[in-house]
């Protein structure tokens, strides 16, 4: 089981996956090398499927009922949205041929390909967009996106024309339609309640790149489409184009065919048949390991790590709710300074993270160096600060001000079966604090009680977890007054007239010289609560053979968007 299964990821899982995809704008993505778009002139393909091997199973093969990162990660290649991810942070055309933005970005029209077909035969239309949507909105839908489409209206105003509405405008849009669409013609019929067990889960159809052809417990295969079907081909590749600039209507030529003839993906419950069976030669990839294990088997001749930057912020969250003792940035910051994030990601991440400056990645864009200042490991100046807060140490013990009593800390988080990294996060935290001279107990809880009994209901101290930030940051569920209500995700109970201002505004559409500069505000107003502490942002490592050509990074919100570039993707023979 990898950390994203059953991950928590806050209440976010269902309330923010909305903002870490609605307002994805890709100027916030890295450079990345573009692909090419003929095959390398100095290597030879090899006749057969590239092969993976993944640790974990697929439970539910559907944009709608995915579970597990095996699950997300056969969707990504199976299913198709109207737009994809493309190179340099961009997004191309993929379902949809063109569409435009009315009233001030609170109307947005699709139109769907001509060429759009489903691996049975069947014409994609604008009823397959709006039914799924309408499904993620479901009341009775309870899935990983249950929450994620509020406030958005859809409507198919024709056979190939979709409409959504926003009630409010929000800037990149555009990324949430990446959603990948679910077919009316198979799945109309279904109760909502019903579709996680339906046998659609096990035997999909979709209009992505790849078809699934083979469906057992250990092993899944796929090729292109026209390939099994004789459906039509998907054409030529096409230039990038920037989604903040989609205004005017964007057309979208055919995209190409794979390069790879099809993959296998092999599934494994054991770490160690994995490795053994990459280093026999047996699979030209690895995915779904811990980083360690992945650095490890890395070590392979012929091999590389591949490590996307993430956008999963791990987190220490504060309770900071009347009653409690983080009421001050002060003691927040004290408690910061005495933990070594650079250990930690040693320890923890074997390397493969990056230092989290603030809520934003500092790979982004919107991020602004200057007033997101770094907080260093500083133990004495922790300890100085709380001095002048009136904090005393005694028998080297942290006393609040007024209390006789050493003061100590109840740390949740997901246990290690939920989510392994958050687990051993909050087990490196909790030592870190002990030893500053704060007792502290950390408890782990099933993923559904952490969030459920313990989070949304505001009955912690502090806790360690990963929020998904996403590709662009709409911070405004997580941190404004009003998301402490039912539903909501303010978890922390954050309460602060000034902060929800600025919240608003950047969320908001405009040009990127606006956006940054809303978005440099809100990060100077973060800088001075320090209402929670980012720890890290995790990268998603995958092993791959020398043989393997044509993966590229660039910054993903989940593993399954390494496949971004899939299309360029080749086995050489001479490598």
């Amino acid at each position: 089981m990898t950390r994203r299964d059953t991950s928590f990821v806050l209440a976010l899982v269902a309330s923010l996956v909305l903002v870490a995809v609605l307002v994805g704008a890709p100027l916030v993505q890295p450079a990345a090398t573009p692909p090419p778009t003929q095959p390398p002139p100095d290597t030879t393909a090899v006749d057969r499927p590239y092969r993976e091997g993944v640790l974990g199973h697929p439970e539910s093969i559907s944009p709608l009922t995915a579970r597990t990162q095996a699950d997300r990660d056969l969707v990504a290649l199976i299913f198709a949205g109207l737009v994809r991810n493309g190179p340099k942070g961009t997004l191309l055309p993929d379902l949809a041929a063109r569409w435009s933005v009315t009233d001030e970005g609170k109307t947005w029209t699709f139109e769907l390909r001509d060429d759009a077909y489903w691996h049975d035969g069947t014409p994609v239309t604008a009823a397959d967009v709006a039914f799924t949507i309408h499904t993620l909105q479901d009341p009775e839908y309870s899935g990983p996106r249950s929450t994620s489409w509020a406030g958005v209206t859809v409507q198919a105003t024709g056979e190939r024309t979709v409409r959504f509405t926003l009630d409010i405008p929000i800037g990149g849009f555009l990324q949430a339609a990446t959603q990948p669409i679910a077919p009316a013609h198979l799945l109309a019929d279904v109760p909502v309640s019903s579709l996680p067990d339906h046998g659609f889960s096990q035997r999909p159809v979709g209009s992505g790149r790849f078809a699934l052809v083979t469906r057992e417990r250990d092993l899944v295969v796929l090729r292109p489409p026209d390939a099994r079907t004789g459906a039509p081909s998907q054409g030529p590749a096409i230039e990038a184009t920037d989604s903040l600039a989609t205004i005017a209507p964007t057309a979208r030529p055919e995209l190409p065919r794979p390069y790879l003839d099809g993959i296998e993906f092999h599934y494994y419950e054991n770490p160690d048949a994995l490795a053994a069976d990459y280093e026999a030669g047996r699979l030209d990839a690895v995915s779904g390991v811990d980083p360690a294990i992945a650095a490890e088997i890395a070590s392979t001749p012929h091999s590389h790590l591949l490590r996307y930057p993430g956008s999963t912020l791990t987190a220490v969250l504060f309770n900071l709710r009347p009653g409690h003792a983080f009421d001050t940035p002060t003691v927040r910051l004290a408690l910061f300074r005495a933990i070594d994030r650079e250990a930690l990601i040693d320890e923890v991440f074997a390397g493969s993270a990056a230092l989290a400056q603030g809520l934003i990645p500092s790979s982004f864009p919107l991020f602004d160096a200057e007033v997101s200042t770094p907080v260093r490991y500083d133990p004495e100046e922790a300890e100085f600060r709380l001095k002048q807060r009136g904090w005393k140490r005694v028998d080297g013990q942290w006393r609040r001000p007024g209390k006789d009593e050493p003061f100590t800390i109840e740390l949740l988080s997901p246990d290690e079966s939920s989510n392994p990294a958050a687990f051993a996060t909050a087990e490196f935290v909790a030592r870190s604090w002990t030893a500053f001279g704060i007792s502290t107990k950390h408890t782990g809880l099933p993923a559904a009680e952490f969030v459920r009994e313990r989070l949304t209901r505001g009955e912690y101290e502090a806790a360690v977890g990963d929020i998904a930030i996403g590709l662009d940051p709409d911070l405004y569920p997580l941190l404004a007054s009003t998301q402490t209500l039912t539903g909501g995700s303010n978890v922390i109970g954050l309460q602060d007239r000034r902060l929800d201002r600025l919240l608003r505004e950047a969320r908001e559409p405009g040009t990127e010289a606006e956006r940054k500069e809303a978005y440099r505000a809100v990060q100077e107003e973060l800088t001075k609560g320090r209402y929670i502490i980012p720890l890290l942002y995790a990268d998603e490592t995958t092993v791959v053979h020398d043989q393997v050509v044509g993966p590229s990074l660039r910054q993903v919100s989940d593993p399954s968007d390494r496949f971004w570039d899939v299309l360029t993707w080749r086995l050489a023979d001479d490598r």
